[in-house]
C-alpha cells in the first residue's frame, strides 16, 4: 500500500513524505480498515511538526479522521464484521491505502453515507458535538458566539448550535467565508475583517452579550470575546489556530459570573497520560450517535470544501493552512493507493 510517513518531526513539506509499506495484519482485538477517505486539519500540521498537545511515537501515518470498509478483524473483535463502512476515530493511519487501528476506534455507518462526509463527523462534528452538549450544556434560546465559523470544527458548532435551538452568530473572515457560514445556518455573520465583532455582539444581542463563545481561534480572540458575553456565560477553548494560547484575566470571569473551560476531544481517544481508550468508549460512542441522529434527521450539512488524492497530501494541507478550505478538506484514497 501507499502511505504518507513521518519519520522526523519537522514542517510537512519536508518531513511527510509518500512511501509503499506493506498492508498490516490484524491481530487480536484489532481491525485493518481499507481506508476510503481521511480528514485534513491544521492540528496535522503540528503533530508533524512535533508541536501538538500529544507526540506521536515515530514513525507515524497521518490523520486520525478516516472512513472506509472493514478488510480484516483479529481475534475477539466484536464491534465489526468484514465488509462494514465505518468511520475510525483513530490515533492516526488514515493516509494510507489500509490503516490498523483496534476495534474500539470503529464506528459503524450506513454505507449509504459518503465516505468524505463520514470522514468530518467523526471528529470535527464530533467534537463541536460533545464541546456544546456535554461541556457547555448549550440551552435552546441561548446565543451561540462561533469563532472560525467556515473552518471544520466552527462549521460544525454552527449547525449544532442551530439544531440545538440556539441563536448562532457566526464569525469569520472574508466574503466568501462569512457566505459559508450564513449557508449553514447563522442568523447572524460578522467580518472580522470588517467590523469588531465585540460591538457587533453587543449590538445583535441588545447589551446582554453572548451565552456560549465557542473559540478554536485563541489570543486576542478569546480575550476581546470575554468582553461580549452575557451573564454566567461559557468559553469554551477548543484550540489556538492564531498561534497564541491566552492568559486569560480572571477578573474577567468574576465580573459576570463567567465559566471558562475547555473541550479534548483527543481525551477520548485515550490521548491523555495515564487513561485508555477503553474507559471512555460508552461517552465517545454516545458523542458519535449524537451526531449521526443529527445528520439522520437532516440537521447536519458537513460540507467538504475540497478533495485531494494521497499523492496531493502537500498541497492539502497548503490549502488548510492557507484557510482556502471551506468546511473539510479530505484526501480520498484511490486504487493507486492499496
Amino acid at each position: 500500500m501507499r502511505a504518507i510517513v513521518v519519520r522526523e518531526f519537522g514542517h510537512y513539506r519536508d518531513k511527510a513524505h509518500l512511501e509503499t509499506l506493506p498492508i498490516p495484519v490484524a491481530g487480536p482485538g484489532e481491525v485493518v480498515v481499507r481506508n476510503t477517505a481521511t480528514g485534513i486539519s491544521f492540528a496535522a500540521s503540528l503533530n508533524i511538526a512535533g508541536k501538538y498537545q500529544r507526540k506521536p511515537p515515530l514513525p507515524f501515518i497521518p490523520s486520525p479522521e478516516t472512513a472506509g470498509v472493514v478488510h480484516e478483524i483479529g481475534e475477539g473483535v466484536s464491534r465489526v464484521q468484514v465488509g462494514d463502512a465505518v468511520m475510525i476515530s483513530g490515533d492516526g493511519g488514515g493516509c494510507a491505502g489500509y490503516n490498523l487501528v483496534q476495534d474500539i476506534c470503529c464506528h459503524k455507518i450506513p454505507h449509504s453515507i459518503d465516505p468524505a462526509v463520514a470522514a468530518a463527523l467523526v471528529l470535527s462534528y464530533t467534537t463541536s458535538y460533545g464541546a456544546l452538549t456535554r461541556r457547555a450544556s448549550l440551552q435552546a434560546g441561548e446565543t451561540l458566539l462561533v469563532h472560525g465559523a467556515a473552518g471544520a470544527v466552527g462549521m460544525a458548532a454552527v449547525e449544532i448550535g442551530k439544531a440545538m435551538g440556539a441563536t448562532v452568530i457566526a464569525v469569520a473572515g472574508g466574503e466568501a467565508h462569512c457566505l459559508s457560514a450564513r449557508r449553514h445556518g447563522a442568523d447572524f455573520v460578522i467580518d472580522h475583517r470588517q467590523e469588531d465583532f465585540r460591538d457587533k455582539v453587543l449590538e445583535i444581542t441588545e447589551g446582554r452579550g453572548a451565552n456560549v463563545v465557542y473559540d478554536s481561534i485563541g489570543g486576542d480572540v478569546t480575550l476581546a470575546s470575554l468582553r461580549c458575553m452575557a451573564w454566567e456565560g461559557r468559553l469554551l477553548t477548543i484550540g489556538y489556530a492564531s498561534g497564541t494560547i491566552p492568559d486569560i484575566p480572571a477578573n474577567r470571569l468574576l465580573l459576570k459570573n463567567i465559566s471558562a473551560m475547555g473541550f479534548n476531544i483527543g481525551h477520548f481517544f485515550g490521548w491523555t497520560p495515564g487513561t485508555k481508550r477503553e474507559d471512555f468508549i460508552d461517552d465517545l460512542d454516545h458523542m458519535i450517535r449524537g451526531v449521526l441522529d443529527l445528520y439522520d434527521k437532516g440537521a447536519l450539512n458537513p460540507e467538504i470544501g475540497k478533495r485531494y488524492s494521497l499523492a496531493q497530501f502537500h498541497e492539502a494541507m497548503d490549502a488548510v493552512i492557507d484557510r482556502k478550505v471551506d468546511g473539510k478538506c479530505v484526501v480520498l484514497l484511490g486504487e493507486d493507493d492499496y
